[in-house]
């Protein structure tokens, strides 16, 4: 994990430090609560151990704008003072900070309680798993590949480089399930997804947006380079055989293709125009891409 250390002593960021790194977690050091706000937002951290007295912004101060923000808000957060009075922990507590320890700290129990912080941390990844992935073939859901096109397309305005998109459809879905089974549809869709991931970068974005239906996002990718990664996917996809328990049949898929005007452009208005050019593949004919005009 990475863990930031917000105290105003040296000797207490040097010992702390030291016992961080050797629980085996890395480290990022902030003298005061507004550094360790700065630090925070601009190098990243999962878990935070400010303490209650600091120059410029306090600990409480600390917790209560971490916990705000929604770049750290699922962050854990601990808050380290030497008084002992009870108030204290209720007033850590309500500011936003999951634990508190003592100072001078002891080491086996910061270890323990960054045991529990990466236990916690860990179910959370989980939880954020489950609600942005589709459950059946495991890329992202359709509320996940909006917000990250959404997120694509200000990118692509920022930069002024291209970003395109394309709207794919398994053909014929409704004759494999009608035909051999659910079970076989559900093959179909995971081999294509599959197969999806295997022809596309690290950087672009593949979501399902409901039934046999999948969308793509490529940054950093023209009008004409899209059309060619989608004739890529549509060869790969052609030449893929779908087993299930009861059947052995091919695929094939219609892809409609479009460029984003990042100048006026929604993702909304984007993916509408692939999705007519999808719409013209398949009464084209299917296993085809067209680009939308």
């Amino acid at each position: 994990m990475r863990v930031l250390i917000a105290d105003d002593t040296i000797l207490m960021r040097a010992m702390l430090s030291e016992m961080v790194r050797e629980f085996g977690h890395s480290v990022v050091l902030a003298r005061d609560g507004q550094e360790a706000l700065d630090k925070a937002w601009e190098e990243g951290f999962d878990v935070a151990i400010v303490d209650w007295e600091m120059p410029k912004l306090d600990g409480i101060e600390v917790c209560w704008h971490l916990r705000s923000d929604p770049r750290s808000a699922y962050a854990y957060l601990i808050l380290m003072t030497a008084n002992e009075e009870p108030w204290r922990q209720f007033k850590a507590l309500d500011a936003g900070a999951d634990d508190f320890i003592p100072k001078p700290v002891n080491a086996a129990l910061l270890k323990a309680r960054l045991r529990a912080a990466g236990r916690l941390l860990a179910m959370h990844e989980q939880l954020l798993e489950l609600a942005l992935t589709d459950p059946l073939t495991g890329v992202f859901n359709r509320r996940a590949f909006l917000e990250r096109a959404e997120g694509e397309l200000a990118r692509a305005r920022r930069t002024g480089r291209p970003l395109s998109a394309l709207m794919c459809d398994i053909d014929h879905f409704k004759r494999i399930n009608d035909t051999h089974g659910h079970a076989a549809g559900d093959e179909a869709l995971k081999r294509f997804a599959a197969c999806c991931r295997a022809h596309l970068r690290v950087s672009d974005v593949l979501g399902r947006l409901g039934g046999e239906e999948f969308a793509i996002l490529l940054p950093e990718t023209g009008a004409g380079e899209a059309v060619l990664v989608a004739e890529r996917l549509r060869e790969a996809v052609a030449g893929l055989e779908v087993e299930s328990e009861e059947a052995r049949f091919g695929l094939t898929v219609s892809i409609g293709a479009t460029a984003f005007l990042c100048g006026a452009d929604t993702v909304d208005r984007a993916l509408a125009r692939a999705d007519e050019a999808l719409y013209r593949a398949k009464t084209g004919g299917r296993n085809r891409v067209e680009l939308a005009v």
